[in-house]
């Protein structure tokens, strides 16, 4: 219990820290949403940099494992990574369009999922927010494809954003709850 204790008040020392960091995270939501270009270029700055990194990483290590028997395969592998990765740098809106449209298969993909699991599971107790899910992931998802390619260019800004904002309000809740709990 004293663990406990000791725990709680060390985070209640850091709610603040919640709040602000939630504060932040808001403000650079609102700047990502009325930016959705600068912010889309930048997502795919920085998938393109976690990509460029991996092929390097993959590359390197495919000669590493030679008695594997496929280390040219592990090569290609890297490189294709590499060539991807550097392509988000110097053909941004290009592989915005194509993310683009690889989350708007996924949205359609996941709604229909989910279409089918409300539907097959009618008789478990409010299976109509998984209905009313899967409905609006297919909407987006259509949205986004009708869209396509010319909607590429601020989607992943605004996805960006609303992502930072509902994260932001997490941490702001977060941080005025563990300021409100007593201690006993």
């Amino acid at each position: 219990m004293i663990s406990n204790e000791n725990k709680l008040q060390s985070l209640k020392q850091k709610s603040s820290w919640f709040i602000l960091i939630g504060v932040i995270l808001i403000v650079l939501g609102c700047l990502a949403l009325g930016y959705q270009f600068i912010a889309t270029v930048f997502s795919v700055y920085f998938i393109g940099s976690l990509i460029l990194i991996a092929g390097i990483a993959q590359a390197l290590h495919s000669f590493n494992i030679k008695s594997f028997g496929q280390s040219a395969l592990w090569a290609v592998m890297g490189i294709l990574y590499i060539v991807i990765g550097l392509m988000s740098f110097f053909q941004p809106i290009a592989v915005s369009s194509a993310l683009t449209l690889v989350i708007s298969f996924l949205l359609l993909m996941s709604g229909f999922t989910q279409l089918f699991a409300a539907l097959n599971n009618r008789n478990l107790p409010r299976w109509g927010w998984i209905l009313t899910s899967a409905i609006i992931t297919l909407i987006l998802g259509f949205m986004i494809i009708m869209g396509w390619p010319y909607d590429s260019l601020w989607v992943l800004g605004m996805f960006l954003g609303i992502d930072l904002i509902f994260q932001g309000w997490a941490y702001v809740a977060i941080g005025f709850a563990i300021k409100a709990v007593n201690n006993k």
